[in-house]
């Protein structure tokens, strides 16, 4: 029979123990947890008192068809001029990373531009934000990606306004937050803004008839790029030291005043100097030495549903980076996150 002091022994070796595992597995559980917290904390790393309204950090095993649409818009119809088409194949999750990938088809594709039926010699990937999915007043969006090199590679991150409540002509514009020639030899990013929509009053007499859409007596669509007005800021940024073939942080914040541009290598782009801004006034279409010059006000519009895109182009043209070098291909371009958040 054991003696007392034998008794009290063994439960005192239990407890011994006890207090030795218990310290290891909450450090076990702390490890587990560090990456879930610190992603946590760097998805509301947002502007001071911001909140986190919604964004994709891409590590599922498929895209989310919830957020994300096909293409650059809703009939994955492409733009004049550009050599490829955006196909699902050619949009995949690894390691947490949304991919483009660009390439040459075996045999031609059908597709459809904005005015005709053609095929594609090469394809690539491109998305949009689904309804309830976009970028509005007082809201500031932040992207971390990294961009292609291949010769007639463009990368894009835009957006084109959805017409949405009381919307006026003067709220729909397209703003791009870049827009990026990916050959090292002809590279280039710039960003801006332009507005497609006029009122009747502010056609000139310059701009031709048959580059006039009428959507009502006072709403008029121009749809060649010259007669359209535009804020931008094109080329090389000065003081930059950004690596775009690197991961970067791009962010973009909208109030109901002002629009502002970040671009920075690491960390929170909100954080750094805003390399370009628009506070409305003046603004001058793009003639390139082509046509009159115009001159028309506009201001950040008040009522902005704005649906965001991103996608890796191909254009053949010399100034984009063109032509095509097929043995540069496969290429890829990488998305490690999307976010939005609210403004206070």
């Amino acid at each position: 029979m054991p003696t007392s002091c034998q008794m009290i022994a063994r439960p005192s070796s239990y407890y011994s123990i006890f207090f030795r595992i218990i310290p290891c597995m909450v450090t076990l559980w702390g490890i587990s947890l560090m990456p879930l917290l610190a992603l946590e904390k760097n998805r509301l790393d947002g502007p001071p008192g911001a909140k986190f309204a919604f964004g994709d950090e891409f590590d599922g095993a498929i895209v989310n068809d919830e957020m994300w649409g096909l293409g650059i818009n809703q009939k994955n119809l492409q733009n004049e001029g550009v050599d490829c088409i955006y196909k699902k194949e050619n949009i995949t999750l690894e390691d947490g990373l949304l991919i483009f990938t660009q390439k040459r088809e075996p045999v031609p594709v059908q597709g459809r531009t904005w005015f005709k039926e053609t095929t594609f010699n090469y394809s690539s990937g491109g998305v949009h934000t689904r309804e309830g999915y976009e970028l509005r007043n007082n809201m500031y969006l932040e992207l971390r990606c990294k961009l292609p090199q291949n010769n007639a590679g463009y990368g894009a991150f835009w957006t084109v306004s959805r017409k949405v409540g009381d919307w006026k002509p003067e709220d729909l514009l397209e703003i791009d937050m870049f827009e990026f020639i990916a050959a090292p030899e002809k590279n280039r990013l710039w960003s801006g803004l332009w507005w497609h929509d006029f009122r009747a009053h502010e056609i000139y007499d310059g701009i031709p008839s048959d580059c006039l859409i009428e959507r009502s007596e006072d709403h008029f669509f121009i749809n060649k790029q010259v007669y359209k007005a535009h804020w931008g800021h094109g080329g090389k940024i000065e003081g930059n030291r950004v690596n775009f073939y690197e991961f970067f942080t791009f962010g973009l914040k909208v109030t109901d005043d002002e629009f502002f541009w970040y671009l920075t290598q690491d960390g929170p782009a909100w954080k750094t100097e805003p390399y370009f801004q628009f506070s409305g006034g003046k603004v001058k279409n793009r003639t390139y030495g082509k046509v009159k010059d115009f001159e028309w006000e506009r201001e950040v519009p008040k009522n902005l549903h704005a649906q965001v895109i991103l996608n890796y182009a191909m254009r053949n043209a010399k100034w984009a980076g063109g032509p095509v070098q097929d043995d540069q291909l496969p290429s890829k371009m990488y998305v490690d996150y999307v976010r939005f958040f609210h403004l206070p």
